[in-house]
């Protein structure tokens, strides 16, 4: 592991209150923002994006099933064996 020397410009009342939130967690400011930097890696690249997340819900919520098998209706009316009327009845109650 080669290691670098990372510097930024960043205004003064945000470091000192960014240092003083690693402080309280991390006895070491140094480790702490190592840390945080690994913790922010590991989630970026192991949770989808929120835009990801939005266009599958919107893909199967608002889009339905788009396979060839049995829709929820019809498993219902299999499984409880009941008929449409019932189905709407149970909806609207």
């Amino acid at each position: 592991m080669a290691l670098e020397k990372m510097s930024i410009l960043i205004d003064s009342e945000l470091k000192k209150e960014f240092i003083d939130c690693v402080l309280r967690q991390y006895h070491n400011a140094d480790e702490g923002i190592i840390d945080l930097i690994k913790i922010y890696i590991e989630r970026a690249k192991g949770t989808p994006a929120q835009s990801d997340i939005k266009a599958k819900v919107r893909e199967v919520v608002y889009e339905g099933d788009k396979g060839s098998g049995l829709k929820s209706r019809d498993i219902e009316k299999i499984m409880l064996n009941k008929t449409d009327e019932e189905i709407e009845a149970n909806r609207l109650a």
